[in-house]
């Protein structure tokens, strides 16, 4: 055990236990894009992932301030989001290129889950975070949700172009 933590710049700091808590901010590459942003310094966009005020830009994952229901409720930088802004985002870019109809990103199922190692997992559904699993069964999903459902599609083209359809829910 090494009861305490190093930092960066070498320096250690002893302690019996270490809590890490860290912040999440969009790349420092939307800088380079004129538009609103929010506080994480995600970019506003539009239904279709369209950046406000671009006529042809699209945000998508954490650089994307993403409404994902008509209920005020944005989407959070975490992956069960990333996912289907980026399936979205793809679609409609190639659909803006294309000169088809985009399909508008929608995702209003929102969970949770917690790992919190050998005593098991936490699943919380709703952005009311309504606990549904906890322990065993959570830690079960848990599995399940890091081995299959945000894994990378199999590298077989006609598999991952399916796999990219916008219209799949990540979470079921």
């Amino acid at each position: 055990m090494s009861h305490g933590v190093q930092l960066d710049n070498g320096e250690r700091i002893e302690a019996s236990t270490v809590v890490w808590t860290v912040g999440v901010k969009a790349s420092a590459l939307t800088q380079q894009i004129d538009g609103e942003r929010d506080a994480f310094g995600r970019l506003h966009v539009d239904r279709n992932l369209k950046v406000l005020g671009q006529d042809a830009i699209y945000a998508t994952g954490d650089t994307s301030y993403a409404a994902v229901d008509d209920l005020g409720n944005h989407a959070l930088m975490t992956c069960q989001h990333a996912i289907a802004l980026g399936r979205s985002s793809g679609n409609n870019a190639a659909a803006d290129l294309l000169g088809v109809e985009p399909i508008p990103y929608s995702q209003p199922k929102y969970v949770t889950c917690l790992d919190l190692g050998a005593w098991g997992a936490v699943f919380t559904e709703g952005w009311e975070r309504k606990v549904v699993l906890t322990g065993k069964e959570g830690k079960e999903l848990k599995m399940q949700i890091n081995t299959q459902w945000i894994y990378p599609p199999e590298a077989k083209r006609e598999i991952a172009l399916a796999a990219a359809d916008p219209l799949i829910p990540v979470v079921a």
